[in-house]
């Protein structure tokens, strides 16, 4: 599966949960313990608004200011910006190079492998958003098995956005082996 497509699927399993937000659900607690309901959505419109124009070729320093601070008062508004954001991330996507060269906070990377990142959080975000919400997320087996590919082969924990791997018996299914890599388990609200 290509960046493209990757991304594109992603996106598509974020919006379906993005959009069974509801206000009164804004306080609860996520997979990720530093973050509420609205500060996981917040996170994921915040990323999704960078998309095209990281693709463009802009520099995080240009970028990150025009998205600073509270970006929605409500789950009817983070709807409507984030469709608006996804129409411009997918309308970037009909043109962009997967060899161009595009500018992270973290250094210089190909196009290409930051969709492939920013396709990873977005799923995975899905996922820890539906769990807040009570809407059960499965990840699509093309999906899930270029996003476990990816991951597998990298040092998550050090970069410190991830909580450590955890342990999971190796019949486990595919999408319980990414959200283990990732720190996660189905669990969470008993851990």
């Amino acid at each position: 599966m290509d960046s493209n497509a990757l991304f594109t699927e992603a996106l598509a399993q974020a919006t379906t949960v993005i959009k069974q937000v509801r206000d009164d659900q804004f306080g609860s607690a996520t997979p990720d313990t530093d973050w509420s309901v609205r500060d996981l959505a917040h996170h994921m419109l915040y990323e999704l608004s960078w998309v095209p124009e990281i693709l463009e070729g802009r520099l995080p320093e240009e970028v990150g200011p025009r998205y600073e601070g509270s970006l929605f008062e409500d789950a009817t508004q983070l709807g409507i910006l984030w469709d608006r954001a996804a129409v411009r991330a997918e309308n970037e996507l009909e043109t962009y190079r997967p060899d161009r060269v595009v500018h992270l906070s973290y250094g210089d990377s190909t196009a290409e492998a930051y969709l492939q990142e920013a396709a990873t959080d977005q799923l995975i975000h899905a996922w820890d958003l539906g769990e807040s919400i009570g809407l059960s997320v499965s990840f699509e087996r093309p999906v899930a098995e270029e996003v476990y590919d990816r991951l597998r082969g990298m040092d998550l924990q050090s970069s410190g956005l991830f909580a450590p791997p955890l342990d999971v018996p190796p019949n486990a299914d595919l999408q319980t082996k990414i959200l283990a890599l990732t720190g996660r388990t189905p669990d969470w609200r008993s851990v």
